[in-house]
């Protein structure tokens, strides 16, 4: 059986002092049936890191396809290894639509972290138009085999399936279509890879929050959930990770 994964992604939210407070109460919260992750922005990243029990992982936002050098603004995964961070989250439609990372882009950046150690949490997702033109599933699939183009093992990565339509709008996919598409993520995996697709963690992403996490959850191919809003509020994370803690 695949563990639950429970992710929270900040993005631009919280100075390195409220990441600090949010540290405080869920290090109180304890937890032993699944794991979890916390995405801070850069600045906060290493003191949430030290700050945060063991038991809970921070991961980087993005992170670039580059070493080093005149790349003002990037973060390379040297400098996320050396304040021990492990994970990252590559290829969120954030950034894909609003600073134009190609397919090619996630690609590469896909393969840097991989090649540098680092465990990845691939994002996907279609947006409004895609979906009523009724083209999602192929879209997909076609954003899923272009990212990991080339990409020769998977076992450190997750999907994160999260419909554009559905982040930061309140509007939520329904469960069996969320379903629906997790799956047909899982067998294109296996299509591409064979048995590790059964190992595959598959998230679900998009208005997330604790009164419909159970639901989400339930759901087979559904492996855990990637939480934007909800996961400013200690309290609200909270009750998601109980939701999965209950399954």
């Amino acid at each position: 059986m695949r563990r639950k994964y429970i992710c929270g992604n900040w993005k631009m939210n919280k100075t390195s002092s409220e990441a600090l407070e949010f540290a405080k109460t869920i290090n109180e919260f304890e937890f032993n049936e699944v794991d979890v992750l916390l995405a801070p922005s850069f600045v906060t990243l290493e003191s949430l890191r030290k700050n945060l029990k063991d038991e809970i992982k921070v991961a980087g936002q993005n992170v670039s396809q580059f070493d080093d050098g005149a790349y003002t603004g990037e973060v390379s995964t040297s400098m996320l290894k050396d304040i021990g961070v492990d994970d990252v989250i590559i290829g969120h439609s954030e950034r894909r639509e609003k600073f134009l990372e190609s397919d090619e882009i996630v690609n590469s950046k896909v393969k840097k972290a991989l090649a540098d150690d680092l465990s990845v949490i691939l994002c996907l997702g279609e947006s409004l138009e895609i979906k009523e033109a009724g083209k999602e599933v192929d879209f997909v699939r076609e954003e899923l085999l272009n990212s990991l183009d080339g990409v020769e093992n998977i076992e450190k990565v997750t999907i994160a399936y999260e419909p554009i339509w559905a982040i930061g709008t309140g509007k939520t996919c329904s469960s069996e279509d969320a379903e629906k598409m997790c799956r047909g993520i899982r067998n294109a995996i296996d299509e591409k890879y064979g048995e590790i697709s059964q190992k595959t963690r598959i998230l679900y992403g998009g208005s997330v929050k604790p009164s419909n996490t159970g639901e989400i959850l339930s759901m087979e191919n559904i492996d855990g959930v990637l939480v934007g809003g909800a996961s400013l509020k200690a309290s609200d994370f909270i009750e998601i990770i109980k939701a999965g803690e209950n399954l």
